[in-house]
């Protein structure tokens, strides 16, 4: 059975909007398990060895990646590693830069976790930067209206992709993601006409 993993990005959950919303439409035709959504580590190094585990015990079966914000530069990093299809959801390309600004003490709003942000951790991000993407693999979707993230910089990053979905307003969270559901599931195979 393939299946689409998606990954939340910081301070988010397993249990975020976007990944209810794919988990519904899958549960709907009959494929609920084809959605997976863990519950990261905010450590990155330790998300990525659980999302390494996920994706080489899925993939012979077939493998989407979907991330938002943090979770599509953790999505990337794992496309290019293992040449999987990726969505990449209002993405934090640079995330290294980006989280620089929320160092020190952190409480996960959906989770309660209380953790401490540090330097390490960004040097832990900076090995997962993608400089050169391969565009095949990849769905970019951007609002142009990220209140978060500019826009731009994933443009820039990722200047040649498969599929790009460019909206002007909305914001960070992706606005009326659910006119998507269905198409996400064709693009990761779930849904086959």
């Amino acid at each position: 059975m393939k299946t689409l993993l998606y990954i939340h990005g910081f301070n988010s959950s397993e249990s975020s909007h976007k990944a209810t919303l794919l988990g519904e439409a899958a549960k709907q035709i009959g494929q609920a398990n084809a959605v997976i959504s863990p519950r990261l580590s905010w450590q990155p190094a330790m998300a990525i060895k659980q999302l390494e585990a996920i994706i080489e015990e899925k993939q012979s079966q077939g493998i989407t990646l979907i991330g938002s914000s943090l979770g599509g530069f953790y999505a990337a990093y794992l496309a290019e590693k293992y040449h999987l299809n990726a969505i990449l959801v209002n993405p934090a390309v640079q995330a290294p830069v980006l989280l620089k600004d929320h160092l020190g003490p952190q409480t996960n709003p959906y989770t309660d976790e209380e953790y401490e942000l540090t330097l390490a951790h960004m040097k832990e991000l900076e090995v997962l930067v993608v400089t050169e993407p391969a565009p095949a693999l990849y769905w970019l979707m951007l609002q142009e209206g990220d209140e978060v993230l500019d826009y731009r910089e994933a443009l820039k990053a990722f200047p040649q992709t498969n599929r790009l979905t460019h909206e002007q307003g909305g914001d960070h969270r992706f606005i009326e993601f659910e006119r998507f559901t269905e198409e996400i599931l064709r693009f990761a195979e779930i849904i086959i006409d």
